[in-house]
């Protein structure tokens, strides 16, 4: 109990505040592009840089990414065929896969971790995060092409490589490998490390990352409101809060032996709701928007107490 007191509510207490902000329009569409600006370019990099730079390449274990994105593929590619016998179109399909296993482990899951687990819990979080969007929204930028443009191959892969590029150059991917490879460089050369000034404003920076992606986060919600085909969107969030956290533990547990830490980070992972570039990627190829956007409110929504729910069955004890 103590750990929802200590992790649950702080952090969608936070969100919750986020939506008021956004619903009295103190924080308007204008500004709240320029919220998410400055925390995705300038806090979320300085905090995930800071907590890399920490960490040794040897530390890291890459059986996590085997768990997390084994049992996430496998459950992306069992929600097509459900999305069929639904009566979804191919493109709706996808969205609908998409919305049952994204997390949105930036936003809300970089502050729920560093809330429960400090710096420890960020290692095995930021290397699911650094591929996260590479492999998830990559293929399914792939199928919505396969679905939009027929199967031309030339505009097709042409089209797969600028998703994956465009992936890779997202500021939250270049900061996690900058801070390891600082890691590596001042553990080879003797005497070299951050300038204490420089660390102190990557440490303000750092301080100011979670309570503002909470924000954004929960103003992101209030802009973007319910829309129609929520059934689907409902059952998307099932798979997503449900299914694919005790598919993730269930591996982590029984198929690998994972540190107790990382397994409990990778399932609380698991257990985020649906980010918000589910919504996004629906509204580039205009595929199952709806579906999407009810996927990320009802999610988020649902999430404060099956996170709670899950931290009680994991045994999490606050900080």
């Amino acid at each position: 109990m103590n750990a929802i007191l200590d992790i649950i509510v702080p952090v969608f207490g936070t969100v919750l505040v986020g939506w008021a902000i956004g619903r009295t329009r103190l924080l308007t569409v204008e500004g709240l592009r320029g919220l998410t600006n400055v925390t995705f370019y300038a806090l979320f990099p300085a905090l995930l840089f800071r907590s890399m730079a920490k960490v040794r390449l040897e530390a890291l274990d890459l059986e996590i990414l085997l768990v997390f994105f084994g049992a996430g593929l496998l459950l992306f590619f069992l929600m097509l065929p459900l999305g069929r016998l639904l009566g979804m179109r191919p493109a709706d399909r996808t969205v609908f896969s998409l919305s049952g296993t994204f997390s949105n482990g930036v936003g809300i899951g970089i502050p729920f971790v560093s809330y429960a687990f400090g710096e420890a819990g960020l290692v095995p979080l930021l290397m699911i995060i650094a591929l996260n969007s590479l492999i998830l929204l990559t293929l399914s930028s792939f199928l919505l092409e396969i679905a939009a443009q027929g199967g031309v191959r030339g505009r097709l892969m042409g089209k797969l490589g600028s998703a994956a590029l465009t992936m890779l150059k997202h500021p939250v991917i270049p900061s996690i490998f900058a801070g390891l490879a600082w890691s590596e460089l001042t553990a080879f050369v003797p005497g070299l490390a951050t300038p204490i000034v420089i660390d102190r404003v990557l440490q303000a920076l750092a301080a100011a990352a979670p309570p503002c992606g909470l924000i954004m986060a929960g103003a992101s919600l209030a802009h973007v409101g319910l829309k129609e085909h929520w059934q689907p969107a409902a059952i998307a969030t099932f798979f997503k809060l449900a299914v694919l956290p005790l598919m993730v533990w269930t591996s982590g547990r029984y198929l690998f032996t994972l540190d107790p830490l990382w397994l409990t980070v990778a399932t609380l992972n698991a257990a985020m709701p649906a980010g918000a570039n589910v919504y996004l990627v629906a509204q580039l190829y205009r595929a199952g928007v709806g579906l999407a956007t009810n996927a990320v409110v009802i999610s988020t929504a649902a999430s404060v107490f099956t996170l709670s729910a899950t931290l009680l069955l994991l045994g999490v004890q606050a900080r």
